[in-house]
């Protein structure tokens, strides 16, 4: 008798919105996700996608509520987490309370414990430094010249 390994399951997560100084169109977003989990023997459930309205995480908060339907969340970016560091810290706790693991496959960033938050939190705000707004781009481009 041979034992078959539990591959795991897998829903991505994708926004429209710009992240960590990039904008990666959805589809190419769910390109990295899907190859991301082929790699790993990993089941993919095809992706979910934020709205584009700025600053809203509805549809991550759903995703949260259904997190115990999934073994992983999978996302591009740590880039894509609410900014505001008491809102990300409880969706992460809890997913990670539910045993689900997260994924960012760009920072190659894997958490599975509430451990994990802080140290994620400070990745955050590292990420956050990187000017994404063109203003921002063009004044630190007049202060380097």
């Amino acid at each position: 008798m041979t034992t078959q390994k539990h591959s795991l399951n897998v829903k991505g997560y994708t926004t429209p919105r710009a992240f960590s100084g990039f904008q990666v169109p959805v589809s190419v977003q769910s390109l990295v996700l899907r190859r991301y989990c082929e790699n790993r023997g990993l089941i993919f459930n095809h992706h979910v996608s934020e709205n584009i309205t700025p600053n809203s995480y509805l549809v991550l908060e759903r995703l949260v509520v259904e997190a115990h339907l999934y073994d992983i969340i999978s996302m591009c970016s740590i880039g894509m987490l609410p900014n505001n560091r008491n809102r990300r810290t409880q969706l992460i706790r809890r997913v990670l309370l539910e045993g689900v693991s997260l994924h960012f496959v760009f920072e190659q960033v894997i958490l599975t414990s509430c451990d994990d938050i802080e140290k994620l939190n400070v990745l955050t705000s590292l990420c956050n430094l990187i000017p994404d707004h063109e203003s921002q781009v063009k004044y630190l481009r007049s202060v380097i010249k």
